[in-house]
């Protein structure tokens, strides 16, 4: 059990990486771009869809990892004012609620991403691109969600409650 909680971690970690370098590379691409269009009147062609595109796989991918960690946005009063012994099983309740959410949106990106590719539904911009392509980021951020809302069910975190901004 503990090779593929290693395992899952290594995947999140994977996937938080390959959301900075999104991230990243969009950053200087556009301000190379600003830069280009300033100095020689000339633009990274399609620049602006492939930022899209990468906002969106950044985010998905991104979005496991963040939620493996805790670093999500909580609105924490009630829980941060129980006791533990109260606390925690609140949090595997939310936890399973996470699952449920994450799961019934799994099915339909699911759904959306195999209707796209039975279609064979294009994206024109300045790219002609496959809908499914950008539609199967979704199932893959959902399904690794609803893994770590699984494992945070079945093992909370006992240093889980955090001191807040308030």
């Amino acid at each position: 059990m503990n090779q593929l909680n290693s395992l899952f971690e290594a995947l999140l970690r994977a996937c938080a990486v390959v959301s900075g370098l999104v991230f990243a590379s969009a950053a200087i691409l556009i301000s190379l771009n600003v830069v280009l269009r300033n100095v020689g009147g000339v633009t990274l062609f399609g620049l602006l869809d492939a930022v899209e595109y990468g906002l969106l796989l950044a985010t998905f991918l991104g979005a496991p990892w963040v939620l493996s960690k805790n670093a999500h946005v909580t609105v924490d009063l009630v829980t941060g004012a129980l006791p533990e012994r109260l606390s925690e099983p609140l949090s595997r309740v939310t936890a399973l609620i996470g699952f449920l959410i994450c799961a019934s949106l799994l099915w339909y990106a699911t759904d959306a991403a195999l209707a796209s590719a039975t279609r064979g539904s294009m994206i024109r911009t300045a790219f002609t691109i496959p809908e499914w392509w950008v539609l199967s980021v979704l199932p893959v951020s959902l399904a690794l969600m609803c893994v770590e809302f699984l494992r945070q069910a079945a093992a909370p975190r006992s240093g889980a409650r955090q001191a807040t901004g308030l």
